[in-house]
């Protein structure tokens, strides 16, 4: 009973990796989800936005324009992660990127999607405490 176990164990052990190989080959991975080089350029440039809100927000003094533009810099983030997030408006849905056929691209460009989008979740997560660290600053109201 012992040796039986054994070798079915091992069995297993040995077909998973082949049977999980096979069936990744056999996905069809055009479906995959990927943004579009004109979705990317705009969510660089409202990230560019926010940077620029957050950089007047550290150099600024006055405790109500700070508070506005604070306001302002976590509706440029929220709406940033409307864009990651997708939304019908975008032509993208519920988190899945743009669903197209992508046949055409290369992995080298499919590679370098990716690292771009990669890259603007890095700089969203860096705007996010950026924000926090501005907002959590003493407000020093001057008599």
């Amino acid at each position: 009973m012992k040796k039986l176990t054994s070798l079915l164990l091992a069995s297993a052990l040995v077909v998973a990796p082949i049977a999980t190989s096979f069936a990744y080959q056999q996905t069809d991975k055009s479906d995959m989800p990927m943004m579009d080089g004109q979705m990317m350029q705009k969510m660089q440039t409202h990230m560019e936005e926010m940077r620029a809100v957050l950089d007047a927000v550290k150099s600024e003094s006055d405790p109500e324009k700070r508070e506005a533009m604070l306001h302002e810099h976590a509706q440029k983030m929220q709406d940033m992660m409307g864009m990651m997030e997708g939304s019908d408006s975008m032509g993208m849905k519920a988190g899945k990127g743009m669903k197209h056929k992508h046949t055409d691209m290369s992995t080298e460009d499919k590679m370098k999607m990716m690292e771009q989008r990669m890259s603007m979740m890095e700089d969203m997560m860096s705007q996010m405490m950026g924000h926090t660290a501005e907002k959590s600053k003493p407000i020093h109201k001057h008599k």
